[in-house]
């Protein structure tokens, strides 16, 4: 499955550490996440769905036998109001990065830009997307 870029994005607070969709459903507003030592990154049309950034960066595969490699995992958290009760988790490998290079956290918010829009979309994000340096862009199994 190839994300296609909507043509009207329904993102209307980014980069928040108070949710404007939780604060709206009544629950706990502060996000936590699992490493906090790095930007936030998270999305949210106010009412509907919050995304954020849940941890660090790690190298794809993260197995020693597997060697060095150009890619990196991130995992991202998200409720929906289908769910509300309940967070899920998407992993999203990016191909040619490293950790340590500043570019990547700009890859990293176009990333959450095209999950929230797979959310507005659909309600829901897959399991496991990684993302190319191509044009047809990130794609899920």
């Amino acid at each position: 499955m190839t994300v296609e870029c909507l043509q009207y994005a329904e993102i209307t607070h980014r980069n928040f550490n108070l949710c404007p969709h939780c604060m709206f459903h009544g629950q706990e507003a502060l996000l936590h996440r699992l490493c906090e030592g790095l930007p936030m990154i998270s999305r949210s049309d106010g009412e509907t769905y919050h995304l954020l950034l849940a941890d660090r960066l790690l190298p794809y595969p993260n197995e020693r036998a597997a060697g060095p490699t150009q890619k990196v995992s991130v995992c991202f958290w998200y409720s929906h109001r289908n769910n509300s009760n309940t967070t899920f988790s998407t992993i999203v490998i990016l191909s040619d990065s490293r950790t340590n290079h500043p570019a990547v956290y700009r890859r990293i918010e176009i990333v959450a830009d095209l999950l929230a829009e797979e959310l507005t979309r659909f309600g829901h994000l897959a399991e496991f997307y990684e993302l190319f340096d191509n044009p047809d862009g990130i794609a899920a199994p």
